[in-house]
């Protein structure tokens, strides 16, 4: 591989991993790419430089063509016209070559940045409208973190920009969920529905819209969420682990024997998938690690319902274990000894509940299951070598359940 374009990897690959990992504000969705201000924060320095000249591009109908040429093609020139993030090696009216490979014309303005401590290293250049270019700039002075900060990006989170869509949207998704409460009282709502509503809206930018509506939402809204989650329609289903967190969080454990009766048992009003049970215990295990809206108790019983579909047992049962449903163990042993072939991996996690469990009488029901499938005991010992519950708790022997020595 020519080295100029390692150059350009590492140099990406090196911006990417510098970024900051924070807590989603949104469970249900993933950043699509690092955002403007990660991407500036992570390099050496940081410039708007204009597209000057680059060479002309071979044509690759004439044959074969040297390495070299091809490289030399995307050698692009740029004037630098403002320093966001810098020091001594890049000034105003300076240029710099860094690889391009787009086709953004003669005049264009760049994001350029670049690493090094000695030669900079430039990362793939970011063409930006006049009007990206302003978002940017205004960005950059916004505080680390804040109500502040996010009430810019609401405005953009379903801008004609797809560049500033997109940014706006990973800024939500890396963004704590007690921001998000934060600025409840901010969030335009009236919009916020009329997103919701739009059939065009992204899955992923749904998601985003009903966990911002958890927040800020009303009685009424509860009513509307209600007819979407029955309604059978996969429009209006889009985001259905966000929609019915959004819904148990405005109608509280009000709002649980709906969704047991959709997704959880089997359909009243049409038979769920199983991605829509799965969807249905994201939003269940949701509430129980975020929320505060429904006992943990309630949000249990729920989930043992699934247990009543050996198919989908295994889904459950680690969170039954996380919530400490040691009440469950009896139930969960007679599906271990019940296990066939089309139900067989219940056994590991079954395995794992045992592991986890604290009670005496746990240990001695795992050497029974482990003559009965000594195998499946070995799987969940390999797989998972610390008992779940208990990394970092020391051992007799001075380590931690993860083998390392204190």
């Amino acid at each position: 591989m020519p080295v100029h374009f390692i150059s350009t990897i590492f140099v990406a690959l090196t911006l990417l991993i510098a970024c900051d990992c924070r807590v989603l504000a949104c469970p249900f969705c993933r950043p699509v790419k690092t955002t403007f201000t990660e991407d500036i924060n992570a390099a050496d320095v940081a410039v708007l430089g204009e597209l000057i000249s680059r060479p002309q591009r071979p044509d690759t109908n004439e044959g074969e063509i040297p390495a070299a040429d091809i490289i030399d093609s995307y050698k692009t020139t740029f004037k630098i016209q403002k320093v966001y993030r810098g020091d001594a090696r890049v000034n105003p009216g300076d240029e710099i070559v860094a690889i391009y490979t787009g086709d953004a014309p003669i005049g264009t303005n760049c994001l350029l940045r670049g690493i090094g401590e000695d030669e900079l290293q430039w990362a793939p250049p970011i063409p930006l409208s006049a009007r990206a270019q302003k978002y940017v700039e205004e960005v950059l002075e916004l505080p680390e973190s804040g109500a502040g900060r996010l009430n810019f990006f609401e405005d953009y989170l379903e801008d004609e920009d797809a560049t500033l869509r997109g940014d706006a949207f990973d800024e939500f998704a890396r963004a704590d969920y007690q921001a998000l409460k934060d600025i409840s009282t901010q969030i335009d709502r009236p919009r916020l529905l009329r997103w919701i509503q739009n059939p065009e809206v992204t899955p992923s930018n749904r998601r985003l819209y009903f966990t911002m509506l958890s927040v800020c939402g009303t009685e009424a809204d509860g009513k509307l969420l209600r007819e979407m989650i029955v309604s059978g329609d996969p429009t209006q289903l889009k985001g259905l682990d966000s929609l019915i967190s959004c819904y148990l969080t405005l109608r509280g454990a009000d709002g649980i024997p709906l969704i047991e009766d959709q997704f959880l048992r089997g359909g009243v009003f049409w038979d769920p998938e199983y991605v829509h049970t799965y969807a249905a215990i994201m939003a269940i295990r949701f509430q129980g690690q975020e929320g505060d809206i429904i006992p943990k108790e309630r949000l249990i019983e729920a989930l043992r319902i699934v247990l009543d579909r050996p198919e989908l047992a295994d889904l459950v049962i680690p969170d039954l274990a996380r919530w400490k449903d040691w009440d469950s163990m009896a139930r969960l042993i007679q599906m271990f000894k019940n296990a066939g072939k089309k139900s067989s991996w219940v056994r590991v996690p079954i395995v794992n509940f045992l592991r986890a469990c604290p009670l005496p009488e746990a240990k001695k029901e795992l050497e029974q299951l482990a003559k009965i499938d000594p195998d499946a005991v070995r799987r969940a010992t390999t797989f998972f070598p610390f008992a779940p519950g208990n990394r970092g708790k020391k051992t007799e022997k001075g380590s931690d359940s993860t083998g390392e020595k204190k």
